[in-house]
């Protein structure tokens, strides 16, 4: 494989996490000065709905599309070194798990991912029961139990936590 086309995937794969992160920070100092400046409040035209999503696909293609360029560039200067220089690909490899590593941990930290919440087991619990919702009480109060609430808001049903706690966490 010619350095050109490696280095455009090497270049490219870091580039489209950090051509997201660009295009959400730009998406976002857009919409707050749209907000902040002009629109407000009120009721947001509806061409908006229509330009801010193309724009953020536009911003995200152009920066992932500049960083395949520049590996595309800098491995055509590269083809003559006859060696494969391995820090680049372990500087890409590295910096591409770094990016998975830490929207791994985000996603585990909003409760994504990983072992469901004591408040999400209760609600499924009173949700499988047939009862309109559920509720727990505070956390430092020491009572763990769950409570089943019917149409009027009324409590028809309390179980321990313990006795529905299949593998959540403590």
């Amino acid at each position: 494989m010619k350095k050109r086309y490696l280095y455009s995937i090497l270049f490219g794969v870091p580039g489209f996490f950090i051509s997201l992160i660009v295009s959400f920070i730009i998406f976002g100092g857009l919409v707050g000065i749209l907000w902040i400046y002009f629109l407000g409040d009120n009721q947001w035209p509806s061409l908006t709905d229509t330009l801010l999503p193309i724009l953020f696909i536009i911003t995200f293609l152009a920066v992932w599309a500049t960083s395949i360029v520049m590996g595309f560039v800098t491995g055509k200067k590269l083809e003559n070194d006859p060696i494969l220089n391995k820090k680049h690909i372990l500087f890409s490899g590295g910096l591409t798990f770094m990016f998975i590593l830490f929207i791994a941990l985000q996603q585990l930290s909003v409760g994504n991912i990983g072992p469901k919440s004591e408040g999400e087991l209760c609600s499924d619990f009173c949700t499988s029961k047939g009862y309109s919702a559920s509720g727990m009480p505070a956390r430092d109060s020491g009572d763990r139990s769950c409570s089943c609430f019917d149409d009027s808001g009324k409590e028809v049903l309390k179980v321990p936590l313990d006795s529905i706690n299949t593998g959540g966490s403590k």
